[in-house]
Parts: C-alpha cells; structure tokens; sequence
C-alpha cells in the first residue's frame, strides 16, 4: 500500500476536510486525512497523509506554520474572518504603520489567546461552531499559543489593510490575532484573507492542486513526499531480521544507548518500520508499526 505525505494547495472556498475527500477518491488510497486545519475562506499549503502516514499526523501537527495575512481595521466579523456578518466598529483612521509595528512585539513569542467561537475546538464534546450556529453563547478559554515571528509587510491607510506574514506553532488562530491586534488598536479588526504559505518543509511554491492531482490518475503518486518526513530529525536504529521480528510482534527491543526519547526504526531494507521511544526499562517500545 502506497504512503506518504501529499502537498495540496488548497483553494479558497472548500474546507480541509473537502479536500481530504478528493484525495481519497485517487486510485489506491485507503484512508486519508490532513495534517492541520485550514478555515474555508483561507487557501494554501495543507498537508495530506495518505494510508499508513495518517499515523504521523501529530508530528506534522508539530510543524511550524507561516501565514501571509491581510488584517482589515475598523470592521468586526462574528467569526473573525469574511465569511461572518461584518459590523463597523470604530475609526481607523488614526492607524498607521508606526502604531502597527509598535504593538507586534506584544504579540510574538508566548502569549494568551482567545479561540474564535466559530473553530472546531470542543466544548462539551461538541464543536464550539456548532454550539454558535444554534446561538448557544459559549466563551472558550483563553490558552497559550507561541508566535515564532511577526512582521508587517505593508500598509494601506486608505482601506485600512494591513498585509503581515506570521510564523507561529500549533494551535495559534490567526483569525484571534486578527481581531487582537483590531482591539489593542482601538478600532477592531478582522482576517480579510488568509495563505498559509509553509508547514514545516512543506512550501507553497511546490504544492500541488487538486486538479493536477485528479488529472494524474495513477501518476499522482509522483508528488507523494517519504512518510518518515516529520521524524528526519529523530535519531534511527538499524534493525535485523529478529528484532524486526520483535517489533511486528508488538514487543520491545534493546535501545542502543542511554539516550530517552523517540526512535526511527528502519528495517534491512532501509524503510521506515515503526516508531519507538525508549521506557524505564530502557527498552524501545513501539508506538506505530507501518509494515507487517
């Protein structure tokens, strides 16, 4: 079964899981899902895991991701970004590029951030965007996010765009950010547009469209990336053929020093066989096994 891990650059319009759909219809996938939600409205490089890689999908999920963003001031949305009811909020006149570039420093490293009320956090066991379609007022909690980087690229005065690329770790909603940044200036603000223009090594400038991908028929699989992308940092161990053996079993095998942590475990052919972290016996212990 053919794994691995599809760049698709998704178009403004459908949702993540829209896409995941399309991919699944491709000749010889089995499952399927993303690595990292992108809104509707948003496009850009969204991560597919095809068939065994849909279980590395936390560690894709670790990924740095970078944004370009473009930040309208002096109109709220109820959802944070244009496919919400947009309200006038206040004048935004007296923003400038100065003001902006003051406050960004106050809005990079780690932070607290609200969640939007329409995002597919749970509540409940419910998805908040659920609970504020049916009108139910549900305040998420505030929690911490980490900005890597914030920068101001340019701004229109004359329609009150800001344009900002953002690099930031998992979790961080730039629809929230959006709307902070309108807050702290005085006016409100919302996340006009949105490309995610990098995850981790994944760019945007070698995503494929789903259109070429569907056009390809067998030949998509040429755009496949190795399934052991998100563990190239972790160190690996060799194995033979008993301790292949061991670990298709579902049994542990000797770590090779003393070293704690998470293992690559490559088989005699040179192919990712599962992932490990050692225990307190000093053991790697399978976590997912990829061939059997």
């Amino acid at each position: 079964m053919t794994s691995g891990i599809l760049n698709v650059n998704k178009p403004a319009g459908p949702s993540s899981f829209a896409v995941v759909r399309q991919v699944r219809r491709l000749p010889g996938v089995v499952k399927a899902g993303h690595g990292g939600t992108l809104d509707p409205a948003a496009d850009g490089v969204l991560p597919v895991l095809v068939n065994a890689a849909t279980r590395l999908a936390d560690f894709v999920h670790e990924w740095p991701k970078t944004y370009l963003a473009t930040v309208t001031f002096g109109v709220t949305s109820d959802t944070g970004d244009r496919e919400g009811s947009l309200t006038p909020s206040g004048d935004a006149s007296a923003v400038s590029r100065g003001r902006i570039e003051t406050l960004l420093p106050s809005f990079t490293g780690r932070i607290s951030q609200v969640p939007p009320l329409y995002s597919a956090l749970k509540q409940g066991g419910e998805a908040l965007y659920r609970k504020a379609r049916r009108g139910e007022a549900s305040a998420p909690e505030a929690r911490p996010v980490e900005i890597h980087s914030l920068r101001l690229l340019e701004y229109d005065p004359i329609h009150a765009l800001a344009r900002l690329t953002v690099s930031s770790g998992r979790g961080m909603y730039v629809r929230s950010l959006a709307h902070d940044l309108g807050t702290a200036l005085g006016c409100g603000g919302y996340l006009s547009a949105l490309t995610r223009t990098a995850v981790g090594p994944l760019a945007l400038s070698d995503a494929m469209t789903l259109p070429a991908l569907s056009a390809a028929g067998e030949g998509w699989t040429e755009w496949l990336l190795p399934m052991d992308l998100p563990l190239r940092e972790w160190p690996s161990v060799a194995l033979d053929a008993v301790g292949v053996a061991a670990i298709r079993r579902g049994q542990s095998v000797a770590a090779p020093s003393s070293a704690p942590g998470r293992y690559r475990l490559i088989d005699p052919e040179g192919r990712l066989l599962a992932w490990a972290e050692v225990d307190a016996a000093h053991r790697l212990q399978p976590r997912a096994v990829f061939s059997s």
